[in-house]
């Protein structure tokens, strides 16, 4: 049986008039981002070149704004950090925040290491359609793809091998480039947990390789391809700039010089075109992810920039960006969702109740259900921003049923726990403690 606050949330999606559609290049109304970075670097790599940070992130802040006909965000660099440093600071396994992303890591044990978590994997792969998988597929083996549980056992079989395969490979310092056995150092569980942890930034920009060691959660660009990862848009709470989320970027994949993990087709890259990579085909991409919620695709028109093209290197994919310079018109409702949430938030601080509310659900029936960082979390988000303006309005049993719902949709939201239990009555005290307090106290206060 449904419960009445699932068939709550199901009257407020649906029951939402239809969001007006706009043209994919007209220019949305959003609250631009302003983004406090960190770089972190690794002494066994080619250093963080600052010119090249800062030309990134102009690139960035340009890319952005003209894939989504939005406000572009800003950057502050405000934080350095040395590897060894920031993972020994924020990376910290006994962490209850970071127990199960531990749990889940990957040490180089093989196909039975990884069977653990093979019902939280195809889960995790079930995100996508299975025929946006076949691209990680070679043509003499799709017609054995029938499941996500086949493309599964296909990960596993590709992605073992990959990992065994690095482990002989060497950084320019000579130090292994990766031991997964008996360090975390390079581990993508590792700067999931920094990110959950850290209180600070918004942006990391680092030079490191990271491992994609994430049982419970296999990537298929990542596991399918390199089993590294290029970016990351993770959960870290205390971030508000971003929706409680926080992002990486490194540039190992651009300077590498090792032929296993070349993304440039064996031609070294310019200052230009490095910044590039980094700012607009990287880091815009991760900011994507975080403040629309658009994930990982592998079917949206060329020059998307969420396409994450199954073979494709930085040099193919940055081609493809400057070949095709129009918004993606898949991606528009994501933005969309987003553009109405702001202006919701904007009317609620207008004290413009009825137009906040109205715009708030118009931005819960736009959300796609495919949704990078948790639908349910952003739809929790709409929900209590709707219910503080019906609490605005005088109107506390809707105002209560939409906090409700909010809890219900992220019961680890503290926000919205704290908003209903400031809705819900305190039981009154028993009479004779009111007679006692009345028959000793001269004055009384009456003090949310």
């Amino acid at each position: 049986m449904r419960s009445f606050l699932a068939l709550g949330i199901a009257s407020l999606v649906l029951g939402a008039r239809p969001a007006q559609g706009a043209t994919p290049n007209a220019q949305l109304e959003t609250t631009p981002a302003q983004l406090v970075v960190a770089l972190v670097e690794d002494p066994d790599f080619p250093p963080l070149d600052e010119k090249l940070v800062q030309r990134a992130l102009k690139y960035a802040e340009s890319q952005f704004g003209e894939r989504f006909g939005v406000a572009p965000p800003s950057f502050e660099v405000q934080y350095r950090y040395s590897v060894s440093r920031f993972l020994d600071t924020y990376a910290i396994p006994s962490d209850p925040k970071c127990k199960n992303l531990y749990a889940a890591r990957y040490r180089g044990g093989g196909a039975a290491e990884l069977l653990p978590h093979k019902a939280k994997a195809i889960a995790f792969l079930e995100r996508w359609p299975l025929d946006a998988l076949l691209g990680f597929v070679a043509e003499n083996e799709r017609p054995g793809i029938k499941t996500h549980a086949d493309i599964y056992e296909l990960y596993v079989k590709r992605y073992v091998a990959t990992v065994e395969a690095m482990k002989g490979l060497k950084t320019p310092a000579g130090t292994a480039l990766v031991e997964p056995g008996t360090s975390a150092e390079r581990s993508f569980v590792a700067w999931m947990c920094a990110l959950q942890r850290q209180q600070d930034f918004d942006v990391i920009l680092t030079n490191g390789f990271i491992l994609a060691d994430l049982s419970s959660e296999p990537h298929p660009h990542a596991v399918f391809g390199k089993a590294k990862i290029g970016g990351i848009a993770a959960s870290s709470p205390a971030r508000r700039a971003l929706g409680g989320q926080a992002l990486l970027a490194t540039t190992f994949g651009i300077d590498t010089k090792l032929p296993e993990f070349d993304e440039l087709g064996g031609k070294p890259a310019t200052f230009e075109e490095r910044a590039k990579i980094l700012g607009a085909y990287l880091l815009a991409h991760e900011i994507a992810h975080a403040l629309y919620g658009i994930p990982d695709v592998f079917d949206h028109p060329p020059g998307c920039l969420m396409t994450s093209r199954p073979g494709a290197t930085y040099r193919d994919g940055l081609s493809e960006l400057e070949a095709n310079k129009a918004p993606c018109p898949k991606c528009r409702p994501y933005v969309e969702a987003r553009s109405l949430q702001d202006r919701g938030r904007q009317a609620l601080e207008a004290k413009q109740y009825s137009t906040a509310v109205r715009q708030l659900t118009e931005a819960m029936k736009m959300i796609p259900k495919q949704f990078h960082g948790g639908r349910k979390r952003r739809m929790s988000e709409l929900t209590l921003l709707a219910a503080q303006a019906m609490e605005a309005q005088g109107k506390l049993p809707q105002a209560k049923r939409y906090a409700q719902l909010a809890v219900e949709l992220d019961p680890f939201s503290p926000e919205a726990k704290e908003f209903l239990d400031n809705l819900s009555p305190r039981p009154k005290p028993p009479l004779t403690t009111l007679v006692s307090r009345t028959a000793s106290t001269a004055t009384a206060s009456v003090t949310r």
